[in-house]
């Protein structure tokens, strides 16, 4: 049995080896003990702009204003169990970013989509030097150009696209030979569409933190003390919502 499959992993994602690679002692939390935290307000609004944009285009004839309202919808039915006060913020948002978001993407056409009536690719990777598969999920797939999107909703437009971003974009170039891998950062006021370059090296970056995971759990069966192998950064956003903080507090202790 390999060390992911002792501790019940049965597969990673973009999302899991980033968190591993930026915040461990928060990746043990989750994945070991599992204690999750609550997705915030933020991730919701994402859900929904991306709710929004998609409709308008798989339907590239669907007025602005009806996307706009599907994402809020979208959001109201997320959130509305949540007194969180960020809520309201987050909501701002929406609409005007669909409708940046569609004045750029509409450009490229209709995206193809998979079969089974779905809009998102759902991709099962194998990857050399790795027991278990990596899952992940393509946003946008331009067949006609070969080109790949990937949707990322943010409050501010960043000048260049993250590490950890690229090595999710890397993961899409499995998909296909010769692909293109865009990231398009959008928020309420404007639009970025970058391209990945060297998806090779961000592949190859993806897999060793995958392999760092590896060596990790084969040190122990005991997910307790591999989680206490780490101590949190509080300082750091991953843990600023209270419930992260409970979390901190259970497993390292009120000091933590």
């Amino acid at each position: 049995m390999n060390a992911f499959a002792k501790h019940g992993i049965d597969h990673l994602s973009a999302s899991s080896v980033n968190l591993f690679i930026a915040q461990p002692a928060l990746w043990c939390a989750s994945y070991l003990m599992k204690k999750r935290t609550p997705v915030g307000p933020a991730a919701h609004r994402g859900t929904a702009i991306e709710c929004g944009v998609e409709a308008g285009l798989f339907a590239p004839d669907m007025p602005i204003e009806e996307c706009q309202t599907l994402a809020l919808e979208k959001f109201h039915s997320l959130t509305r169990l949540s007194s969180d006060p960020r809520i309201e913020k987050e909501r701002g948002s929406i609409a005007p970013s669909v409708a940046v978001a569609l004045a750029e993407l509409r450009q490229y056409g209709v995206p193809a989509a998979p079969e089974g009536g779905e809009r998102q690719h759902k991709m099962v990777i194998d990857l050399a030097g790795l027991p278990v598969p990596v899952w992940g999920y393509l946003d946008f797939y331009w067949e006609q150009h070969g080109i790949i999107g990937d949707l990322k909703t943010v409050g501010r437009i960043p000048s260049q696209i993250s590490d950890a971003h690229a090595r999710q974009g890397s993961l899409y170039t499995r998909h296909g030979s010769n692909l293109q891998v865009r990231m398009a950062y959008v928020s309420a006021k404007s639009i970025a569409v970058y391209v990945i370059e060297d998806s090779a090296a961000h592949l190859a970056s993806f897999v060793r933190a995958a392999q760092a995971i590896e060596r990790l759990l084969s040190l122990s069966d005991d997910p307790e003390y591999l989680t206490r192998c780490f101590a949190p950064d509080l300082s750091s956003f991953y843990w600023g919502d209270q419930s992260a903080r409970r979390i901190a507090a259970e497993i390292w202790g009120d000091s933590a």
